[in-house]
Parts: structure tokens; C-alpha cells; sequence
């Protein structure tokens, strides 16, 4: 029985009770690479936002998070339970989360704390505040400590970039690869995603690599490849 860990979709970063930085992945690709991994008999663990869309095909476990902070969380508590055969890295994570909400005074170029974060978490910012400004904080790279967590499983990483050309995105996504000792990148660019079409290329550890043209496309390239590598070390 093989156990693959995907995640998927988007995450987000809580501004206040009501306010939280986010961007637009809806985890349509991760599902569908779920659904193929199920119906070839892998029991999927599939961790996504609420947002997200989630597999029509029963997982073996779905976990919801919100925050890269949350996703952090739960990669490690994954670790001392399991060993997975494969994880495919595609949630859109967030680089930075909240760090604090200060108010900007214009006329003396300062910014002025207004409270510390956790007083915001459950209210709201009072519309009141002339110039509020969000301050962020580096978050944590999952991707770059994965193959350390799971050292024993094939890793698929996933790479945006937005209006390049081809080859400094397969550049950017090869060197990706290498620093996070990656087994595969799939690497798109926004510009060539939308409701008809998604472009991607699919790199290989050797540097090879395949142009897709669909989510569909996609998902079964991963799969096949995924699974022709495990039949291979049989």
C-alpha cells in the first residue's frame, strides 16, 4: 500500500476578526491529483484550506488548515506518524504572515503601534484608523525541510512565477529543485492559467522535462510518473 501527502489550495494570514491576506488558488489541480492517486488504490492524505477544493474520491484522511503557521504545525505532527511514498508539495503557501498592525502618521513620516496583533484576532479594525499599515514577518519555507522531515519519499514541488519567459522560469524551478532537494518541480506561470487551459512543465531530477497543457494533463503525468518510478524499484 502506498501513502501519498498532498497539499493543496491557498493559505491565509488572519488580519483581524474579519480582514486576512490570501491569494487565489483554489486547489483544483491538488484534487485531481488525489483522485488519481486514489483510484489507483493509494490511500491519500490531503491537507487544504476550507476554501479549497477537495477530492471527489474518499482520502484516507482530509485535514484543514488555515495559515502557514497551521501548515507547519501539521506537516511536523505528520512526520512522527507517518512515512509517506510521496508528497506533492502544490499549495500556494504564503511567504510572509502578520506580524503586527500599526497606524502611519503622514505628517511625521513614523509608524505607530497600535496594539499588539493578538488584540485584533477575534474583533476588528476600527474603520476609524486614518492609515493603518500591516507590518509582515518572513514565514517559515515548508517546502525547503520536507525531504528532511521524509526522507524516504519522492517530492514534488511546485513553482509560480508570473509573465516570464519559459526559460528563466524553468531556471528558477530547476535551481528551486536542487536547493530543496526536490524529485520533481512542476513549474507554471500565471500568465498561461486559466479556466480552459493551465501550462506547466514538468522537470525532472536529470533536467528533462514534458510541457502539459491541462490540469488533467497534469495530474496524470504525475501519477504515471510517480507510479513507473515505484514499479521500477520493485
Amino acid at each position: 500500500m502506498k501513502y501519498v501527502l498532498i497539499t493543496a489550495g491557498n493559505t491565509s494570514e488572519t488580519i483581524d476578526g474579519v480582514r486576512k491576506i490570501t491569494n487565489s488558488a483554489s486547489g483544483k489541480l491538488g484534487s485531481l491529483i488525489a483522485e488519481s492517486f486514489i483510484a489507483k488504490g493509494a490511500k491519500v492524505i490531503y491537507v487544504c484550506s476550507n476554501e479549497s477544493v477537495q477530492p471527489k474520491l474518499p482520502t484516507e484522511k482530509t485535514i484543514l488548515i488555515q495559515g502557514v503557521l497551521d501548515l507547519d504545525s501539521v506537516m511536523k505532527e505528520l512526520a512522527a506518524s507517518y512515512q509517506f511514498d510521496c508528497i506533492i508539495h502544490s499549495m500556494a503557501v504564503s511567504d510572509y504572515t502578520v506580524a503586527s498592525v500599526m497606524s502611519y502618521n503622514a505628517d511625521l513620516n513614523t509608524l505607530e503601534e497600535l496594539s499588539d496583533l493578538k488584540d485584533y484576532k477575534g474583533t476588528k479594525l476600527s474603520s476609524q484608523i486614518e492609515n493603518p499599515a500591516i507590518i509582515l514577518k518572513k514565514a517559515p519555507k515548508i517546502l525547503s525541510y520536507l525531504k528532511s522531515l521524509f526522507p524516504a519519499s519522492l517530492l514534488i514541488g511546485f513553482k509560480l512565477l508570473v509573465n516570464v519567459k519559459e526559460e528563466e522560469l524553468y531556471q528558477v524551478a530547476y535551481k528551486m529543485m536542487k536547493q530543496n532537494s526536490c524529485d520533481y518541480v512542476c513549474a507554471n506561470d500565471l500568465a498561461n492559467i486559466n479556466q480552459l487551459q493551465h501550462k506547466a512543465m514538468f522537470i525532472r531530477k536529470d533536467g528533462t522535462y514534458k510541457t502539459l497543457f491541462t490540469k488533467e494533463e497534469i495530474a496524470k503525468e504525475i501519477v504515471t510518473e510517480i507510479m513507473n518510478t515505484w514499479e521500477a524499484v520493485k
